[in-house]
């Protein structure tokens, strides 16, 4: 049964605001994120810094993503912290990574093997499941 006029829902909606007609809306939103994600998306980022080594990158790479891990630990560690900088932090983090994990398991990635390849994407999938 369809209603004229006006916006159907079918299903849930979170997080999502709506203004409905012609007038001027103000709308603000507060995202709090729970303590439990902080400490995932921290325990995620120290396995990126303590597999660095072993993943074979370039030195540039390496000093890139360390650089990137530990600004996002300690974003991370913050009352309030940006969730769009975090998200670009792990974004570039998981660009590297993405990249070591493709090219072990196709044999392009000069000095890294499959071990790395596993390693890249047991991090990669770790980053995945902690992000805000």
């Amino acid at each position: 049964m369809t209603s004229s006029g006006g916006p159907q829902f079918h299903g849930p909606i979170h997080g999502s605001q709506i203004a409905i007609g012609g007038h001027n809306v103000t709308q603000h939103q507060y995202v709090t994120a729970d303590e439990g994600a902080s400490a995932r998306l921290a325990e995620a980022v120290r396995s990126v810094l303590a597999a660095l080594e072993t993943l074979g990158l370039a030195a540039e790479d390496e000093t890139a993503v360390r650089q990137d891990a530990e600004a996002a630990l300690a974003e991370a560690a913050r009352s309030q912290p940006d969730v769009g900088r975090l998200r670009g932090l792990l974004g570039r983090i998981r660009a590297v990574l993405a990249s070591v994990a493709a090219g072990a398991a196709t044999g392009a990635a000069a000095g890294a093997g499959t071990g790395a390849a596993e390693l890249a994407h047991a991090v990669l999938v770790d980053l995945q499941n902690a992000l805000p």
